[in-house]
């Protein structure tokens, strides 16, 4: 049979090795002489080790090892050669000082880094020279520490993710993120130790947003989801989130049932309804969802109130609370009757 991909131009190939795990990438090495050289061209490092033994000795070693392979490859790259994006994923066995090492030494050799997607357990700082990659496109941190940090300008930065993220000494950072990301489409920010953001600037461009409470301009934004809400005060924060997103067009909720946000029979589980109505309720809401619905007088009260004024609403999906099974139908029977706003509604439960 015929080697077609061989054939294919180098740019081509490379290409579509910067989709695979750098190991992948360099074992095509043995394939064939057209091979041999080629994986010192890809535009991408993607390394990830997790010990799969929980042996402390064992992860030890294969730690070594893993650090070894990163700095080989990295040394015998083409410098020549562009490198676009950089993924670490990486257990707590590791060296620190290493890692840091690893990852400034990456970044300086690349002057055109689009993609930087960092996940190293157990307090690793962001070394600084992260903050100064400007030409940074995506920028994924999670389980990271970041400390004694001055400034993040990221003028051409899309799309941010920051989940378990600590930032020590540093409050106001998640501020200056968004503030420092003029043109920023895609937020996620989860489990952050930081300060809320709300006095930052406008995000003008944002359109996807998958927060916990951290109150943002979503002016722009037409889908949203909030996860983990724990309590009534977490639960009443949804209704200032929705203030702050008039074009919302789709809301996901996932409730925390770890601690219950009301009990059923709770006299004080009121839904204080905002005057006037969210605009994004009554004019762009389309579809929405809670997860974990457990029928507490409070949840309740937030479904009736969607349903009454939402007048483009076409989909509500609850996702049942799997501890509940015997009030499954009662739930499906109290939100069934209803009243709704919009005639083209339809009620789904799972």
């Amino acid at each position: 049979m015929a080697d077609i991909i061989s054939g294919f131009p180098d740019s081509i190939l490379c290409y579509i090795l910067s989709f695979l795990p750098t190991k992948q990438v360099v074992a095509t090495s043995v394939l064939s002489k057209r091979w041999n050289l080629l994986w010192r061209s890809v535009p991408s490092f993607d390394y990830e080790h997790h010990d799969p033994t929980g042996d402390y000795e064992d992860d030890l070693d294969a730690c070594s090892d893993f650090l070894y392979s990163m700095f080989s490859h990295l040394l015998l790259r083409d410098m020549d050669k562009p490198l676009h994006r950089l993924r670490l994923t990486c257990c707590s066995g590791y060296n620190h000082y290493s890692i840091e090492i690893w990852i400034e030494a990456a970044l300086r050799r690349s002057s055109r880094l689009e993609h930087l997607d960092l996940n190293v357990y157990k307090d690793f700082v962001v070394p600084s020279v992260v903050f100064s990659c400007k030409t940074l496109v995506v920028l994924k941190l999670a389980n990271l520490v970041l400390k004694d940090v001055s400034f993040a300008d990221f003028p051409f930065l899309k799309i941010l993710h920051l989940n378990s993220i600590c930032f020590s000494g540093c409050q106001d950072l998640f501020k200056q993120f968004l503030s420092g990301s003029p043109n920023l489409e895609d937020l996620e920010a989860k489990n952050l130790d930081a300060n809320h953001a709300e006095k930052v600037n406008r995000l003008p461009k944002l359109v996807r947003a998958n927060i916990d409470a951290h109150i943002v301009p979503l002016e722009n934004v037409k889908n949203v989801q909030l996860n983990r809400l724990k309590s009534s005060k977490q639960c009443f924060l949804v209704l200032e989130v929705l203030k702050h997103c008039p074009k919302l067009q789709t809301l996901f909720i996932n409730i925390c049932q770890k601690q219950n946000l009301v009990a059923e029979d709770d006299e004080e589980a009121i839904l204080p309804c905002p005057d006037p109505v969210p605009a994004c309720i009554l004019l762009h809401l389309t579809c929405c969802c809670l997860k974990n619905y457990s029928g507490s007088a409070f949840e309740f009260k937030f479904a009736e109130y969607i349903l009454q004024n939402a007048n483009y609403l076409q989909f509500f999906a609850f996702g049942i609370y799997r501890n509940n099974p015997s009030r499954r139908d009662y739930m499906i029977r109290d939100l069934s009757s209803c009243m709704k706003i919009s005639d083209t509604c339809k009620l789904e439960f799972v």
